[in-house]
C-alpha cells in the first residue's frame, strides 16, 4: 500500500513501537514478565502456521516456472547460491575472528573433526521441520498446478492474497511489534552482565553491517544490477525494522515478500526465492554463529580454541542455519551451535549447561535483532539479484 504524502512511514512508526517495547521491558521487567511470556507463545503459534504460508507462496511459484520450462535451472541456481553465501559467511568469519582473538592454528587436542561429524549425525533427529516439508510439499503442488489450470488459478489466487495481506501488516501488527519489544527488554536484561551483553551486540553489528556492505554494495549494485538508494529506502528500511522487531524471518515472509514486489521483483522470482530464503538461508546466522566461537570460548570463558576446532565447526554451522528455518535465537541455530562447540570442548555436566545457557543469552535480544534483519534482507536482495538474471534464464531455456 503506497504512503500518502506527509503521512509519517509504517515502518517509522513500527520503529518507534519497538523502541518504546524495549524500554519498558529494559526498566519494568517484573510488571511486564507476563507480556513476554505472552508474546513467546504467540510467536510459537505464528511460526507454527507459516509453513501453510510458505506452501502456498512457493507452489504458485514453482507452476509458473514449470510453465515456463525454469524450474530446475532457476531453483538449482537459487538452491546453489544460497548454500554458497552461507559457507562463505561462515569462512569469513572463521578466518576474522580467529585472527582477531589470536587463534593458533592447533592447540594439540584431537577428536574435533570426529566429535563434529558425530555431531552431524544427530542432525534431523526427530524428523524433518515442517517448514521444510512444506517446502517439499509446494514443490510437489506448483509442479501439479503446472499441468493443471484450474489449480494454477487457485493458488495464483491464494499467492495475490498473501501479497495483499502482507502490504497492510506494516500498520495492523503495531500492537504487536510493541510486545516484541516488551519480550526483548524483558528477556536480555537479565541474563548476563552488561558489559559482556554490549560487548556482543557491537561485534553482531560490525559483523551484520560487514555483510550487508558486502550484499548491498557488491552483489546488489554489481550482480544486480540495482541503484542501491531506492532497494535500501523502499525495501531494505521497512523489511529490517520489521524483522527486528519479530526476530522470526518466518513471520516476517509476508511483508518480505510485499516489500520485494514495490520494488520491482516480479512475482514468481518473489515468491520462489524469498520462501526458500525463509527456510533455507540464514547466512547472517552462518556467519555470526561462526565468529560467536572465538568470542565465547575466548573472550568469554578463556577457554582454548584452535582453527583445527573452528574448521570442524563450519560446515556444522552452515548446515544448522539450513536447518533451523526462522525461528528466534535459542530454539534453533544459537541451541545447536553452543551444543555443538560445548562438545568438541568436552564439556560435561554443569560446566556444559552454563556455557551453553551462556551462549544463548548473549546472542539473544539485540543480536537476535540484527541477525534476523540481516537474514530476511539477504532472501529479498537475492531475489533483487535473480530478477536481474531471469531474462537471462528465460532466454537460454529456449535456445
Amino acid at each position: 500500500m503506497p504512503e500518502r504524502p506527509g503521512r509519517i512511514p509504517s515502518y517509522v512508526w513500527t520503529f518507534l513501537a519497538l523502541a518504546f517495547g524495549l524500554t519498558l521491558g529494559g526498566f519494568f521487567p517484573g510488571p511486564f514478565e507476563p507480556v513476554a511470556a505472552g508474546t513467546s507463545l504467540l510467536i510459537r503459534g505464528v511460526v507454527a502456521v507459516v509453513p501453510l504460508l510458505i506452501l502456498a507462496a512457493l507452489s504458485p511459484a514453482i507452476a509458473t516456472l514449470v510453465r515456463r520450462g525454469l524450474a530446475g535451472r532457476f531453483a538449482g541456481s537459487v538452491v546453489v547460491w544460497y548454500v554458497g553465501t552461507s559457507a562463505l559467511a561462515g569462512l569469513l568469519a572463521l578466518i576474522a575472528s580467529s585472527f582477531l582473538f589470536r587463534i593458533p592454528f592447533s592447540t594439540g587436542e584431537d577428536g574435533a573433526l570426529a566429535e563434529a561429524l558425530a555431531m552431524l549425525r544427530t542432525f534431523g533427529s526427530g524428523g524433518a521441520s515442517l517448514p521444510l516439508l512444506a517446502i517439499l510439499a509446494g514443490v510437489l503442488l506448483g509442479v501439479f498446478g503446472a499441468r493443471h489450470d484450474p489449480t494454477y488459478g487457485f493458488l495464483t489466487r491464494i499467492s495475490k492474497w498473501i501479497e495483499g495481506a502482507g502490504a497492510r501488516l506494516g500498520y495492523v501488527l503495531l500492537p504487536l511489534i510493541l510486545a516484541f519489544g516488551i519480550t526483548l527488554g524483558v528477556r536480555f536484561g537479565a541474563r548476563m552482565g552488561v558489559s559482556h551483553y554490549l560487548s556482543m551486540v557491537g561485534y553482531t553489528a560490525i559483523l551484520c553491517l560487514v555483510w550487508w556492505v558486502f550484499y548491498t554494495y557488491v552483489l546488489v549494485r554489481w550482480v544486480g544490477g540495482r541503484e542501491v538508494g531506492p532497494v535500501i529506502r523502499d525495501y531494505y528500511v521497512p523489511t529490517a525494522v520489521f524483522a527486528a522487531g519479530t526476530c522470526s524471518s518466518l513471520a516476517t515472509l509476508p511483508v518480505n515478500l510485499a516489500n520485494a514486489k514495490k520494488v520491482g521483483v516480479r512475482d514468481e522470482v518473489a515468491d520462489f526465492v524469498i520462501p526458500f530464503g525463509s527456510v533455507a538461508n540464514l547466512d547472517a546466522s552462518a556467519l555470526a554463529y561462526m565468529a560467536y566461537g572465538p568470542f565465547v570460548i575466548s573472550y568469554v570463558f578463556g577457554f582454548d580454541l584452535s582453527w583445527v576446532t573452528m574448521l570442524a565447526a563450519w560446515p556444522a554451522i552452515v548446515l544448522f542455519t539450513i536447518a533451523a528455518p526462522g525461528l528466534p535465537a535459542g530454539m534453533g541455530t544459537a541451541l545447536w551451535s553452543a551444543t555443538l562447540f560445548a562438545n568438541v570442548l568436552g564439556l560435561e555436566g554443569q560446566a556444559q549447561g552454563d556455557f551453553i545457557a551462556s551462549w544463548i543469552a548473549l546472542s539473544g535480544g539485540i543480536p537476535d535483532m540484527l541477525r534476523t534483519a540481516t537474514n530476511c534482507t539477504d532472501d529479498g536482495f537475492t531475489a533483487i539479484i535473480f530478477d536481474n538474471r531471469f531474462d537471462e534464464f528465460f532466454g537460454r531455456s529456449n535456445e
